[in-house]
């Protein structure tokens, strides 16, 4: 039948041009927020403990004889397993019709982690997206704590680099810039560092740096 003038009063009041309505949004996002951020810091927690120390490996500063063809070190192939089998934990979550899921992911502000933008949609790839960056970020800041690399040192890493980089691709997921940029200044000649173009000069100066003799 007719909505009462009551009801249709209180439908008026919650369309999503009245300040109620935002207010009501608010007042859900913030939970949701929280719930998902410990979420995703329950993932990283993980990825931290796989990368703690890396920077202080041996292989960063094997001798600059030795003649080897690297491989991916264990750390990293570690990370790139737990990566690789994310899609498939979250499956379950995703495959079937879940609206209260949908719902909650599309009050999330994905903006506030590392290489995620405030206009993300939120669902599960996003939420992918999410950890694969803020893995890369994580892998950054154990990079450029490395004190320094010999010239097979510098393979290592260019190898290590080059397979976290093919198991974003594998997930579809952009590489981070610093990723991408670290990795052009690890494949350049030492000579050849400072004509490398559109790179930050900390960064290139903290690579040029690990890279330089000493």
């Amino acid at each position: 039948g007719d909505l009462s003038p009551a009801n249709s009063s209180l439908l008026s009041s919650l369309s999503p041009e009245t300040e109620l309505f935002r207010k009501c949004r608010e007042m859900f996002s913030r939970p949701i927020n929280l719930a998902n951020k410990l979420c995703v810091d329950f993932v990283m927690c993980s990825v931290r403990t796989t990368v703690h120390g890396v920077h202080l490996n041996k292989e960063w500063l094997s001798d600059e004889g030795a003649v080897f063809t690297p491989s991916p070190l264990s750390y990293i192939t570690q990370l790139g397993d737990y990566l690789l089998l994310l899609p498939q934990q979250l499956e379950p979550f995703f495959t079937e019709e879940n609206t209260p899921l949908d719902t909650a992911l599309k009050q999330v502000d994905f903006s506030q982690f590392p290489g995620m933008t405030d206009d993300v949609e939120g669902d599960a790839f996003a939420w992918l997206t999410c950890i694969c960056q803020s893995t890369m970020f994580s892998l950054v800041e154990v990079i450029l704590r490395i004190p320094s690399l010999t010239g097979p040192g510098c393979k290592q890493l260019c190898s290590d680099v080059s397979y976290i980089s093919n198991v974003m691709g594998a997930l579809e997921i952009p590489l981070s810039r610093d990723i991408t940029d670290i990795s052009r200044l690890l494949n350049t000649p030492i000579e050849g560092l400072e004509g490398v173009d559109g790179v930050p000069k900390y960064l290139k100066g903290k690579i040029a740096a690990m890279r330089r003799p000493n």
